[in-house]
């Protein structure tokens, strides 16, 4: 397959083209911002529409699938209630010029489209569970944009365009940035002489490894599932709790910490019935194996 990955230099962008070329697709990719490593991909602020001549380029590669990672995607940097401009201007608007651009293109190349679980909103522990058709609760900038973007992409479905909605919940690999919970916690038990202080030890949530994920979102594309919505993550609930104990052991060290909420907290758990049935069993990497490959990357 000939693949264009949006947002290629991300975390997630580079493990899906890494894993796309490990698997024999070719692989262009989209970019914002800074210098491309590879003079294969190409420079585009998908906050503005195509221009001709990425048009002409594109038709030229072809793509067979757009896999349409580019996205703002800290939650804090979104807005605390409704998205703020500029992630409109990405998250919603930008995920319209990418469906219009696989509209436009002469082979009108099928797309793989990454919303969040955040669109659920909260769930309680005697119902942690996530089903893709439960009504959605989206609570922030971030989850409103994700949700907006979704029916972007459903009324281009009705259009013609030939696409998957991929919910993803929480996941981490190594090269994630430390403004995420692992790779930060990795960050302070690797540094720590004295006690840590960290957001909560008491949140319970799905977390998957990003190369589980970017291997199923392939999956995915090969099932030709058009038009369907899946849940993306483990449908493993754990705790952050476990995580810091994890971090600790493999870094051989009890490192006191206390969390600033006490309180529990319950994140969605991804319901993976509907994925399941799609693409087999989930063949997932242990949160283990996970948290060392995310330490080794962190603590050198």
């Amino acid at each position: 397959m000939r693949a264009l990955v949006t947002g290629i230099h991300g975390f997630v962008g580079q493990h899906l083209a890494a894993h796309l070329r490990a698997s024999g697709d070719e692989v262009r990719g989209t970019y914002v911002g800074g210098q491309s490593d590879s003079q294969e991909n190409l420079k585009w602020d998908i906050a503005q529409p195509a221009s001709d001549s990425l048009l002409k380029t594109l038709t030229e590669f072809d793509p067979d699938v757009i896999y349409h990672l580019a996205a703002i995607s800290h939650p804090g940097s979104c807005g605390d209630d409704l998205p703020t401009e500029t992630c409109k201007a990405v998250n919603i608007l930008g995920t319209r010029h990418v469906a219009e651009l696989a509209l436009a293109l002469p082979s009108q190349p099928k797309m793989l489209f990454v919303s969040s679980s955040k669109v659920y909103g909260p769930r309680t522990p005697e119902q942690p569970l996530a089903a893709e058709d439960d009504t959605l609760k989206p609570m922030g900038g971030y989850a409103h944009s994700k949700w907006a973007a979704e029916n972007v992409v459903r009324d281009r479905i009705d259009q013609g365009l030939k696409a998957i909605i991929c919910r993803a919940f929480n996941h981490t690999g190594p090269g994630q940035s430390p403004i995420y919970l692992v790779p930060e916690w990795c960050q302070k038990v690797a540094g720590a002489d004295s006690p840590q202080v960290v957001r909560s030890l008491a949140t319970s949530l799905d977390l998957s490894d990003v190369r589980d994920v970017v291997r199923i979102y392939r999956l995915l594309i090969e099932n030709q599932a058009w038009g369907e919505t899946f849940n993306v993550g483990s449908g493993q609930a754990i705790t952050t709790a476990d995580i810091w104990n994890t971090i600790c052991e493999i870094a051989g060290k009890q490192v006191e910490v206390s969390g600033e909420k006490s309180e529990p907290s319950q994140q969605p758990i991804a319901d993976v019935t509907k994925l399941s049935a799609a693409i087999g069993p989930l063949q997932l990497i242990t949160l283990r194996q996970t948290v060392e490959d995310v330490f080794r990357d962190v603590a050198g």
